[in-house]
């Protein structure tokens, strides 16, 4: 399923005995720079799973951790911005599934799920007419062209109920997108990994198991060198002029149970490793360590409450609250500032 830069494709060895290796590697070193640091979040289950950099039309566009005992993905990686490729981007129908996990011989790029049946994976045929959402881990909104495209596959997607899914897009995604339009206008690049977790015993299609949780988590920091880093390339386009700048890293997290009743709930980014049970989901970052958690959560409170207000679509509430925002952000000395 891949997508992405790089020619290559990674797959680790699959839980069931005999099945698919692919292009198997130990780690994501192929497609590290997904990665704050190019260090994979630490503390997950890697045994027995299946590591992708998302492969579409020769290129990688994010990576994600697999499990094919589930059928559903522990977490995708991603950029902001990160555009590869100059076709338009467009749903696709049906959705791409990763051919390598169910061959080693197969193509090592995505492939429309025309399928009808995986022992390894989800098809689409598993979500006609099971009344769950395809909901994806890294949101088809955070970019364009093939790399928006490369988001439609089976493999970065989880069943949700589709109130839920509306509901954490609104009050989780659309608030990311939002501080990372903030990072990027700073002169910063984002890193986001969005997973999900507490599986239930809900199978779609009798399949596909249906997690208990979404989350996701986002780390605001300082460029690569463009040199080597191939995210930063001559298709990034610049933020609106609505958009401000914060002169200093920050980090935020959000989860959700997903029941379309439950809110999304805004944490620390350590907050949600110990709910999680896991190590780093960053290698380093603002708002990540004991001491300066509560100081970043307390900063990036102000341009949250920007955030929602811009996603409710009310403008004088929204240039309120950005006014508001740089104000208090001047206090505790972020510097963020209109340009």
């Amino acid at each position: 399923m891949g997508t992405g830069r790089l020619p290559f494709f990674l797959l680790l060895p699959l839980l069931v005995p005999g099945a698919v290796q692919g292009e198997v590697i130990q780690d994501f070193s192929q497609c590290a720079w997904f990665f704050q640091g190019k260090v994979p979040p630490q503390g997950f289950d890697t045994q027995n799973r299946v590591k992708i950099c998302q492969r579409y039309k020769n290129h990688y566009h994010f990576v994600t951790l697999y499990r094919t005992e589930l059928r559903n993905p522990i977490y995708s990686a991603y950029r902001y911005p990160c555009t590869m490729g100059v076709t338009k981007e467009k749903r696709p129908r049906p959705w791409f599934y990763e051919p390598q996990i169910d061959d080693p011989h197969a193509s090592s790029e995505m492939t429309s799920s025309n399928n009808t049946s995986s022992d390894h994976q989800a098809v689409d045929a598993d979500y006609r007419g099971s009344g769950y959402d395809r909901g994806h881990l890294y949101p088809y909104s955070f970019n364009r062209n093939d790399s928006a495209t490369a988001t439609c596959t089976l493999t970065n997607a989880v069943p949700q109920e589709h109130k839920a899914n509306v509901n954490w897009a609104k009050e989780a995604e659309d608030v990311v997108l939002e501080l990372a339009k903030i990072c990027h206008k700073s002169g910063r690049s984002a890193y986001v990994v969005t997973g999900s977790a507490n599986s239930t015993t809900i199978k779609v299609n009798n399949k596909v198991i249906v997690p208990g949780v979404a989350w996701t988590a986002l780390c605001c920091t300082s460029s690569p060198s463009p040199n080597t880093d191939p995210c930063l390339n001559n298709r990034v386009w610049s933020e609106g002029q609505d958009v401000p700048r914060c002169d200093k890293g920050f980090s935020a997290a959000f989860k959700k149970r997903m029941l379309p009743e439950e809110p999304a709930v805004r944490l620390t980014v350590r907050e949600l490793q110990k709910e999680l049970g896991v190590g780093k989901i960053f290698e380093s970052c603002r708002g990540t360590s004991a001491d300066d958690e509560v100081e970043t959560f307390k900063d990036v409170t102000l341009l949250i409450s920007a955030v929602m207000s811009a996603a409710n679509g009310v403008d004088s509430v929204k240039r309120w609250s950005w006014e508001f925002a740089v104000m208090c952000c001047l206090l505790s000395e972020i510097g963020l500032k209109w340009v």
